[in-house]
C-alpha cells in the first residue's frame, strides 16, 4: 500500500481545521481524517485531539478474531474520543460546542474495514469512484423519510446541517463497513473536497499515472481552482508498492 495524507486551508479560511494522518505497525494501516467545527479555534483543537487519540491508541487492540471485534474496538475508540471532546467542552467555555466529523480505515494486511460518523467521505476507487459512507446530515434524514427528494436535497439550505459528530451530546451512530469488492484506492476526504469538485473531476484525476502524492496535491489544488470555500482534507491509500 503507498499512502499520502494532506489538507489544505482553502482560499476563504483563516484556520485549517482538518486533519489527515495515518499509522502502519507491522501489517496493520490505520488513517483517519477529521474535519473540525467550533468558533475561534474549537473547531481546531476538537479534530487535533480525536485524531491523535485515534491514532495514538489504535493499536493498543488485542488480537482481532472477527469482524465484530474490530467493529467493537472503533466503536469503543470513538466512544471515548466523545467523551473526551465533551469533557474539554465543559472545562473551557471557548470550547463549548466543538466537534468534529471523522472517517476511519482500517488495514489488517488481508481486508479493509470504513467507519465514520459526520459528512467526511470514504470512497472506493476501481474503475469508477464509489461513495462508500452516507452523510450524517439533516438533509439526508430527510431523503430517508422521503420528504424530500434528491433534487430538493441539493438545493436545501440545511443541506451541510449535521445530525452526527463526535462531540455531540446525544448517542453516537457509528457506521461500520467491510469491503468486499476489489479496488485500486481508498480516499478520505472533508467535504471541502467533494464540496468543490465533481465525482468525474475526483476520478479524472485518481486514474492519472502519477504518484500517490501527486494526485493528493492535485485534488487540493483543484478543489481549491473549483471552490477553495473550506479546509481540504485528503487521505489517499492505493495499492502498490512503497
Amino acid at each position: 500500500m503507498v499512502i499520502s495524507a494532506m489538507t489544505d486551508i482553502g482560499i476563504k479560511r483563516s484556520v485549517n481545521q482538518d486533519r489527515a494522518v495515518y499509522k502502519i505497525k507491522d501489517h496493520e494501516i490505520v488513517g483517519v481524517l477529521c474535519d473540525g467545527m467550533g468558533g475561534h479555534l474549537a473547531g481546531d483543537v476538537a479534530s487535533t485531539l480525536v485524531s491523535n487519540y485515534i491514532i495514538d491508541h489504535f493499536f493498543d487492540h488485542s488480537p482481532f478474531i472477527n469482524d465484530e471485534s474490530i467493529h467493537a474496538w472503533i466503536s469503543s475508540l470513538l466512544l471515548t474520543a466523545n467523551d473526551l471532546l465533551n469533557k474539554e467542552s465543559d472545562m473551557h467555555s471557548e470550547y463549548a460546542g466543538m466537534g468534529t466529523t471523522i472517517v476511519i480505515c482500517y488495514m489488517d494486511g488481508k481486508n479493509t474495514y470504513i467507519s465514520h460518523v459526520g459528512d467526511s467521505r470514504a470512497y472506493l476507487y476501481s474503475d469508477t469512484l464509489k461513495q462508500i459512507t452516507t452523510d450524517d446530515t439533516f438533509v439526508n434524514e430527510l431523503l430517508k423519510r422521503g420528504i424530500i427528494n434528491q433534487e430538493e436535497a441539493s438545493h436545501h439550505p440545511k443541506r451541510n446541517v449535521l445530525v452526527q459528530a463526535i462531540g455531540i451530546k446525544e448517542a453516537l451512530r457509528i457506521s461500520f463497513y467491510k469491503i468486499e469488492e476489489d479496488y485500486r484506492a481508498i480516499l478520505l476526504c472533508s467535504d471541502g473536497l467533494y464540496n468543490s469538485l465533481t465525482s468525474q473531476q475526483i476520478e479524472d484525476i485518481l486514474k492519472e499515472d502519477e504518484s500517490v502524492n501527486h494526485k493528493t496535491e492535485r485534488l487540493i489544488q483543484s478543489a481549491n481552482e473549483f471552490g477553495g470555500l473550506d479546509n481540504i482534507g485528503v487521505l489517499l491509500i492505493e495499492k502498490g508498492e512503497s
